[in-house]
């Protein structure tokens, strides 16, 4: 499709310089000079009829005339090239004589160049351009959209390992074919490939992305269990970029299976802060919920430690809204305005009336609640989605109250639209 796209441009690109040739050279330079010659005897003739009719009134002398008529000549030598005698026979039809072949090669440079564009940019395109990079892109876009077609992707595996054969220095290439070889459950392979390509990828974020999914192949080939291997590939993508979701999944996978929650939760409380209004966001605060609950049953203080603020929130009677609409609650510093929340949770109307607690481990910023002294907190139903309040949206607000204490209670009842 690249071909076909840009041999159609560049075709297209070509006919506009070579019409304009076409055009002149179907006129003729010859044409062209010919016209301008018999332009200039029109005027030599005009001037030459107004000294005569001068000379014959009387407004001009002999001496006068001849000396006036030499000068006309010499101007319409000067402009045609020929004596006023030859000139005179420009407007008689005359045989053209075949072009010099000087005058063919200067005919022919431009039509040359134009033809050789094409070439030149194909061929530099060839040395500096990424056509690979491109062709490796439409394979990307293919391994996203295979899906579950075994057949596809077994076409994408063939296809990313010609690839590498022919440049096995291609990270990409051995990234997709990675993904395509998890997708068909070749593992093995999967492990080969992912190994490959976070070896040549330079430090960075994808780089940290690609070891963490190398890690979860590790993870699920050694029976899901958290290996020294496994945790030496972990330790060095939290080491590249700290925020890594892949890595902080499969740490707090492993950290909910061998039930320590108080760590599963500190994973998916980092996790939630990479996209705090995210979809999967509320799920983990749900994630978060329930391994609390589980802590404070088994007695632990994971759960419990710092300030929390039990938020019963509901619509006010007679108010009707979409059930889709999300609801976002959070909690802010009274003493400092304008920054982020310190902790926040979302769920959609058709959840309310619902009862949340927001406590440290749902900080969506580098502050949380055991940070601030005053809060305040508010429920908003946002027609946008969006976790900023805009026009049109329904809000309610607290008053502002201490956490002295360890636990508090507030009601919020939604019921003003903000204007």
């Amino acid at each position: 499709m690249f071909w076909i796209i840009s041999v159609f441009f560049m075709l297209l690109a070509t006919l506009f310089m070579l019409f304009p040739l076409w055009k002149h050279y179907r006129s003729g330079v010859d044409s062209t000079g010919g016209l301008r010659q018999e332009f200039n005897l029109s005027i030599f003739e005009d001037r030459q009829r107004e000294l005569e009719a001068e000379l014959a009134g009387g407004s001009l002398d002999q001496k006068q005339y001849d000396s006036l008529l030499l000068e006309l000549k010499k101007t319409l030598l000067t402009d045609t090239g020929k004596p006023v005698g030859e000139a005179t026979t420009a407007k008689q039809p005359k045989k053209q004589t075949p072009s010099k072949e000087p005058a063919l090669m200067i005919k022919a440079v431009p039509l040359v160049i134009v033809l050789m564009i094409p070439l030149v940019a194909y061929f530099l395109y060839g040395q500096w351009g990424h056509l690979n990079d491109i062709e490796l892109m439409d394979l990307y876009e293919r391994t996203g959209a295979a899906g579950d077609d075994q057949e596809e992707i077994r076409n994408l595996v063939v296809q990313l390992g010609a690839v590498v054969r022919e440049d096995e220095e291609n990270e990409w290439a051995w990234y997709f074919l990675g993904r395509n070889f998890s997708n068909m459950g070749m593992y093995t392979e999967a492990e080969v490939a992912f190994q490959r390509a976070s070896d040549l990828m330079p430090e960075g974020a994808d780089k940290a992305a690609t070891l963490g999914i190398y890690a979860q192949i590790k993870y699920v080939l050694s029976g899901g269990e958290l290996t020294d291997e496994v945790q030496a590939i972990l330790d060095r993508a939290m080491a590249i970029n700290p925020s890594n979701f892949t890595s902080l999944q499969l740490l707090s996978i492993n950290a909910e299976t061998t039930g320590d929650y108080k760590s599963a939760i500190g994973y998916w409380r980092l996790m939630i802060q990479g996209n705090p209004n995210s979809s999967m966001a509320r799920e983990l605060r749900g994630q978060i919920a329930e391994a609390q609950q589980l802590l404070a049953q088994a007695g632990g203080d994971g759960a419990s430690a710092g300030p929390r603020i039990e938020v019963s929130i509901q619509l006010a009677e007679g108010l009707e809204l979409p059930a889709e609409l999300r609801v976002f609650i959070s909690a802010r510093n009274a003493e400092r305005e304008g920054m982020p929340p310190l902790a926040a949770f979302d769920l959609l109307v058709r959840d309310l009336p619902a009862t949340i607690t927001l406590d440290d481990n749902l900080a969506v910023g580098p502050f949380n609640l055991s940070s601030a002294s005053t809060v305040y907190v508010t429920a908003a139903v946002s027609r946008s989605g969006s976790a900023t309040v805009q026009s049109g949206d329904y809000r309610v607000v607290s008053e502002s109250f201490s956490l002295a204490g360890e636990q508090t209670t507030r009601e919020l009842v939604i019921s003003d639209i903000v204007p």
